[in-house]
């Protein structure tokens, strides 16, 4: 049986060999907030990154509109303890694989149009959220955009496609996506936020059925590829009716 393996010219690149310089500036981005808000908060009384940059409801009703794209770049945290700088290097490694692999295989303005439409759409689904259970908190974290680019990536790939885990296990790549989601939601609902709970939700089902009519693709679950043709078959049909009434 063959195993997939991206870095298989070189095994001991633990990384892509080219880099998009979107993905390097979203990393920045990332890097340069949530160490700025985790290592200067001390030093003040309220953490002035967290409140302008993170999503909340009292801060969309001050028009800070710019919280529904920011809030992804702040990775929450309780200081910078090895486990945080564990959890947002391990993040961006994520991000920096995964987006790369986006990027080479749809493009580079595909790539950005659902790292941020995913981003806003999952923040509209917080604010809503806040609303409906009088939760008056402020949302941050890099998950959301991970997780988009995870299920992807996931889309774009075979169901075959293998990677191996600890460098040893070779594991079907859209268990090891599907596990982490599910991980990710247990935890969110066992301990009740509902917040992140509803937005890893919505962010993976948005990438999921923008995969599907969008970039028509099937996801590697063999029981849903029936709703996925018929929904790809409606989206080529809406798209040449439109296309037809432009010509």
């Amino acid at each position: 049986m063959n195993y997939h393996n991206p870095y298989q010219q070189n095994p001991h690149r633990i990384g892509p060999a080219k880099t998009s310089y979107v993905i390097k500036l979203i990393i920045f981005l990332t890097l340069l907030i949530s160490l700025s808000s985790t290592i200067l908060t001390p030093f003040f009384k309220t953490n002035y990154f967290v409140y302008y940059l993170g999503l909340s409801l009292e801060g969309i009703k001050n028009y800070f509109f710019w919280q529904l794209v920011t809030y992804n770049f702040i990775e929450s945290g309780n200081g910078l303890s090895l486990g945080y700088i564990f959890q947002l290097l391990f993040n961006l490694y994520l991000l920096w694989v995964m987006g790369t692999t986006v990027i080479e295989r749809t493009s580079r303005l595909k790539f950005i149009f659902l790292f941020f439409s995913s981003i806003i759409f999952s923040g509209l689904v917080a604010l809503i959220t806040m609303h409906l259970t009088n939760k008056n908190i402020i949302f941050a974290g890099s998950n959301i955009g991970l997780f988009s680019i995870l299920v992807a990536w996931m889309m774009l790939n075979s169901k075959e496609t293998r990677i191996f885990l600890f460098f040893i296990l070779p594991i079907k790549a859209y268990w090891i996506v599907l596990g982490l989601i599910g991980l990710n939601l247990l935890s969110n609902f066992s301990n009740m936020q509902m917040v992140p709970f509803f937005t890893t939700l919505t962010v993976s089902l948005y990438s999921y059925f923008y995969s599907v009519v969008i970039w028509n693709r099937f996801s590697p679950l063999d029981h849903l590829n029936r709703m996925e043709r018929y929904l790809i078959y409606t989206s080529r049909r809406i798209s040449s009716k439109f296309n037809r009434k432009d010509h």
